[in-house]
């Protein structure tokens, strides 16, 4: 076996997406798992999509994609000779991968203190709706209530429901985060009984929103309405053959916008024009005639070149043909004999340590079978972290490398964060507005959320001095990470063979949104625009209506894969002692969790519309409430007598004329679930999801030195015999560490004072 986890063993007692996912990553890393089905097999194995659209258990799609390159052991708990089995695989192994609900597993004899007795050095992965602990922990939910509960489902029409994230992939999320914090526990020293990672599919949606809790407490601090969101501009549009995303991120790229089309008058109209009203409908009267002329193609192309962050909306059949994945050779043919269909390959490349393609997925029936290679278990720390002792030099800007860094410090790493005078990083203009005074960029809740733990060092890169102290900070370095465009860095001189010449054993980890190589590698993007091209946007929104973005969860789920496929590097390098580069290609990561309309596609030809808010096997939507702008959530199993639309009618009209608190409580004591649409300025509130929340310590409160007080999010998961808290430290403020760093490297005070008079480095804007 290759691979920086060769010789990890893994067993999965997982169904359906959250945990096989998990266990996926860990295959695509090249360890060793065994997937442990029930007789009538994973359900997933009959959800297809299927060649020719036929049913068949063993050629399913969406299941071999998960489970491809696993052994398979087909097993009964129920009977003693098999749970016995199991009990000996468990024994063996260094991870345990569940996502049943709490306490399931101890029915069988397989709870805490049994694991422990049988292996007290494992690190048992447990996926569960609401995590292990806190009143909510035995509640009923599925994946649109979920997303109810969490953010994810948005307004995307004033004259209809809210509608959910399409393709079920906000099911891969807790599998990411699942497989982090597994990877993160296997680097705490035994301690005798097993380390529980305790992953909440909850707050592992909630945490890959843009802290919309944050943004809604400070626009009510500023007396503006706390839920308010603008759309993007311009957002999804046709084009002559097709849709594509235009995705303003800054005033610049709204000129740049007006004067592609023609249309300069509209150049100082961007807010009237993004918030609604007459002024919106205008603009669009005269641009989507425009657009419409041009196809998809035309308009990315053109886009680019002005460096408007601009995307093909893509689906099922034309992400296949999108440039940027053709050459990169990203898509894979996978399948068995006489049938074949095409999937996503891994999330992450490495220089040193790349797997190779995985075998077939598991047949059902399958008896179990030993390990195919030795265990090798993996090093652990010797501090009191998990990352105790790591040194990570943080190059990154907004929100994808940022998340990884912020995760790295919250566990125990010297992160040192490089932003400059002349250009700091652009996520503190997130949510921050220069009339609230000379500190405004210190106020922006967005980059606060993503930078704490962390040391804040400016430097001018742009100047031989700056240049210099970067490169003695990476000489002394296990980690680098950045997620600029590739260019970047390169012009400065820091892309990977410089910085291994520095330091033969760091370990690189580049984060472009399309990539290091391929056509499109230097084109400008965000997160809406990996979403959109990698065919997330095309399965969100209603059947009869255009693509919708999800509203920017590729960031932080990028950032996740980024952190899971840099703990498999240290690994190696403990073994070795050699780094390597990591490359994270953003809308690699995106197709990723987006996987199952490509597949459907390549084995059957149909590109599926868009759901809306339903799911197959499910009776299920969102409804009004007797309360204005509030809306519920709920499902139950379809057993095929009810007709779907008069369903929804018969539910309306009961929520239409109840509080939402009194729809869910009655719903859920019938064994119903269901849940509030959940918006941002009810984050915190304890009728709602405030009280799970707070059980499990997922808000802790830090003071800022500018803005004071408040409590950030912290990650999805709890580690037990691990650190308790999400954080260390309060996001810094621009340069706080300026000469703390410094000293560190010898600097005297005069050569600190003679760079801050040359304004290589500095504690404000330049400007401000």
């Amino acid at each position: 076996m290759t691979g920086p986890l060769a010789g990890l063993h893994v067993v999965e007692l997982a169904t359906e997406i959250s945990g096989p996912y998990a266990a996926k990553l860990f295959v695509d890393l090249g360890a060793e798992v065994t997937k442990i089905e029930a007789p009538d097999g994973d359900p997933l194995r009959r959800w297809g999509p299927f060649p020719g659209g036929v049913a068949d258990p063993e050629r399913g799609g969406l299941f071999h994609y998960l489970n491809a390159g696993k052994s398979g052991a087909t097993l009964d708990l129920a009977r003693p000779d098999d749970l016995a089995s199991v009990r000996e695989l468990i024994a063996r192994a260094h991870v345990l991968v569940e996502d049943f609900a709490p306490e399931t597993l101890d029915g069988w004899g397989l709870g805490r203190d049994e694991l422990e007795r049988l292996n007290p050095n494992l690190v048992a992965l447990r996926i569960s709706a609401f995590g292990r602990c806190g009143p909510w922990r035995q509640r009923l939910a599925t994946p649109l209530t979920l997303q109810a509960a969490s953010g994810w489902i948005s307004a995307r029409d004033p004259d209809r429901p809210p509608v959910q994230v399409g393709a079920r992939i906000g099911e891969y999320v807790a599998g990411a985060y699942g497989a982090l914090g597994a990877l993160t526990a296997l680097r705490l020293p035994p301690a005798g009984r097993v380390r529980e990672v305790d992953v909440s599919q909850l707050e592992a949606l909630l945490s890959t929103l843009p802290y919309p809790m944050l943004m809604a407490q400070r626009m009510k601090m500023l007396g503006l309405p706390p839920n308010l969101r603008s759309a993007p501009m311009l957002g999804v549009v046709r084009a002559a053959d097709g849709w594509v995303g235009i995705n303003c991120l800054t005033g610049q790229h709204w000129l740049d916008v007006c004067a592609m089309l023609g249309l300069p008058e509209y150049g100082e109209h961007q807010i009237a024009i993004m918030m609604g009203g007459p002024e919106r409908d205008e603009f669009f009267g005269k641009a989507e005639p425009l657009l419409a002329r041009q196809t998809v193609a035309e308009l990315v192309e053109l886009g680019q070149a002005l460096r408007i962050p601009t995307a093909p909306v893509n689906d099922g059949a034309t992400v296949l043909d999108c440039p940027q994945y053709a050459e990169r050779g990203f898509f894979v043919q996978a399948g068995g004999p006489g049938w074949s269909f095409q999937r996503p390959g891994p999330p992450f490349r490495f220089s040193k340590t790349p797997v190779a393609r995985p075998g077939p997925a598991p047949r059902l029936g399958m008896p179990p079978a030993r390990w195919a290679a030795d265990a090798r278990s993996p090093g652990t720390t010797e501090g009191p972290r998990p990352f105790s002792g790591l040194k990570v030099l943080d190059l990154t800007t907004f929100w994808a490398g940022a998340y990884l860094t912020c995760y790295l410090g919250a566990f125990g790493a010297d992160v040192v964060k490089v932003e400059s005078i002349q250009r700091p990083d652009g996520h503190r203009y997130s949510g921050a507005f220069a009339y609230e005074g000379d500190d405004w960029y210190e106020r922006s809740p967005i980059w606060q959320g993503t930078n704490l733990n962390k040391r804040d060092l400016t430097l001018d890169l742009t100047s031989e001095r700056g240049l210099e102290i970067v490169r003695r900070l990476a000489a002394d370095a296990d980690v680098v990470v950045e997620n600029f465009s590739p260019r970047v860095v390169e012009q400065f001189g820091l892309a990977y063979d410089a910085l291994a010449a520095l330091n033969p054993a760091v370990i690189a980890v580049r984060m472009p949104g399309y990539g290091l190589q391929g056509p499109w590698r230097d084109y400008v993007g965000w997160a809406l625009n990996f979403e959109q091209t990698s065919g997330m946007s095309a399965v969100t929104g209603y059947p009869d209506g255009p693509p919708c973005n999800p509203q920017g969860p590729a960031d932080p789920i990028v950032g996740v894969h980024a952190g899971v496929a840099l703990l498999a590097a240290l690994e190696h390098r403990r073994r070795t002692g050699e780094g390597q580069l990591i490359e994270i290609a953003q809308i690699e990561v995106a197709a990723c969790v987006a996987a199952e309309p490509v597949i459907e596609y390549s084995m059957t030809g149909v590109v599926s519309p868009r759901r809306g808010n339903r799911r197959r096997g499910y009776l299920q939507g969102v409804y009004p409430t007797a309360e204005d702008g509030v809306w519920v959530a709920l499902s139950l199993p379809d057993d095929g007598r009810l007709d779907h639309d008069a369903f929804d009618e018969l539910v309306a009209g009961w929520t239409g004329t109840q509080t939402a608190a009194m729809v869910v409580k009655s719903l859920q004591e019938q064994g119903i679930p269901a849940e509030q649409v959940v918006t941002g300025e009810r984050m915190y509130d304890g009728d709602l999801i405030g009280a799970q929340l707070d059980a499990r310590g997922y808000y802790e409160e830090f003071v800022h030195p500018i803005t004071g007080p408040h409590r950030y999010p912290g990650w999805p998961l709890r580690i037990t015999a691990g650190p308790t808290g999400h954080h260390r430290s309060a996001p810094p403020t621009l340069g706080q560490h300026n000469d703390e760093v410094l000293r560190g490297l010898g600097l005297s005070a005069d050569e600190i004072a003679s760079l801050r008079a040359g304004r290589v480095i500095g504690e404000r804007p330049l400007g401000a």
